[in-house]
């Protein structure tokens, strides 16, 4: 099976206040769909790669408020911030000495810019502002680096979209921590999955093309992802790709390098 691990973020929860007693309402479904695969709060080890993930606050939408705090008191007994950066400490120290730790959460802290271009900067608003979390995420990430041994090379988060409001430009998805120790990796490049540009007939097989009739598919479809390469704990690589998706087909269409770590003059 493949290792994976996912948060639930904000729209996940949008219409959902607090659980139903009565039905399995639209959260819950997509927990009991998730397993033990959803890290919130959590710590889920991959043994064979010495690698944890850990979830930060599920739910958040940026900002200093706790958003759904019904649903986070009833499922994981967090009613304040100081509870959610309590929750997030000890997962992360739960993991495995071994281990290096990869922080994921639906927004990402403040602390990394105010800037309407930032990381977590808002751009829905004149002047900006920084949109982290920050009474929870940022403080759990600083009391892990001061008190613990728990190295943390890499904080991923979504949320706040690549592509600014009223046109604004394209936001900075990468930023770094002091002394260069943590990354901090934002992978909300919005829309995913778009309409490939117009293949040539020439360049689809009769396979495919019958596939594709078959299942009635819309065509080619470009699909993007944020890749990272990792060696060791240390993060050497980091990129935005595209992935052309035909039928049953995908090569990679395009790839901008983010981050590359440099390399000791031997």
């Amino acid at each position: 099976q493949f290792p994976k691990a996912a948060i639930l973020g904000n729209h996940d929860c949008w219409r959902t206040h607090q659980f139903s007693e009565k039905k399995v309402d639209r959260v819950r479904l997509q927990l009991e769909s998730l397993g033990e695969q959803h890290a919130g709060y959590q710590c889920l080890d991959f043994p064979t790669i010495k690698l944890s993930v850990v979830g930060g606050r599920p739910f958040s939408c940026g900002g200093d408020r706790l958003f759904r705090p019904k649903l986070l008191s009833q499922r994981y007994g967090v009613d304040d911030m100081s509870g959610s950066v309590r929750k997030i400490y000890d997962a992360a120290t739960a993991a495995p000495e071994e281990h290096s730790v990869i922080l994921l959460a639906h927004n990402g802290p403040t602390g990394l810019g105010s800037r309407i271009d930032d990381i977590c900067g808002r751009d829905w608003v004149a002047g900006g502002g920084d949109h982290g979390d920050p009474a929870d995420l940022e403080q759990a990430i600083s009391d892990l680096q001061r008190e613990t041994g728990v190295s943390i090379p890499l904080v991923v988060f979504g949320h706040m979209h690549k592509s600014l409001a009223y046109g604004g430009g394209l936001r900075k998805m990468i930023a770094f921590g002091a002394n260069n120790q943590t990354i901090y990796l934002n992978g909300a490049v919005v829309p995913r999955v778009k309409p490939a540009e117009a293949m040539s007939p020439s360049t689809i097989s009769t396979s495919e093309r019958d596939e594709l009739q078959e299942s009635a598919s819309v065509g080619p479809m470009s699909r993007a992802f944020t890749t990272v390469d990792l060696f060791d704990g240390t993060v050497e690589k980091i990129s935005e790709v595209w992935v052309l998706v035909s039928g049953a087909q995908a090569e990679l269409e395009e790839e901008t390098v983010l981050y590359k770590r440099p390399r000791e003059h031997m």
